[in-house]
């Protein structure tokens, strides 16, 4: 007899990008507006380095020494701060990559001054204060 398959489990889960964009009523081609960044272009190089490396079972920060062969491979001179800012861009993607893993884990632009937030997202920022307020 053939399993029944559950419905629930078939649908592709939704990012958070997407459901943010649909929360906000927006079009499908229409794209989130991000706040100014005066150092965009650290941001484009840690992707194309790739934002981390394997470490384990998991994924784990850019080393100083795969920062040192990407400037070497492509001719770019990232100065001292740069790099140091790369690792760090690295270390905080991976965290919170692992973080993102969690269900309830709340989405990472929350608090934002340049994130508008939705009645749902209000109210469920209500219900995990008041359960941790309830755990005291």
């Amino acid at each position: 007899m053939p399993e029944e398959v559950d419905e629930k489990r078939k649908k592709k889960p939704v990012s958070r990008r997407e459901a943010l964009k649909k929360e906000l009523k927006m079009a499908e081609t229409e794209e989130l507006e991000m706040p100014p960044c005066d150092a965009a272009f650290l941001a484009s190089y840690l992707f194309e380095m790739g934002p981390t490396l394997p470490a384990g079972p998991g994924e784990g920060p850019l080393t100083h020494l795969e920062i040192a062969s990407w400037q070497r491979n492509t001719g770019i001179e990232l100065d001292s701060w740069q790099a140091r800012m790369l690792r760090r861009l690295s270390q905080d993607y991976a965290n919170e990559s692992a973080k993102a893993k969690e269900r309830d884990c709340p989405a990472p632009w929350q608090g934002a001054p340049y994130a508008k937030p939705t009645a749902s997202i209000i109210a469920e920022r209500m219900r995990r204060e008041t359960r941790e307020l309830a755990s005291l």
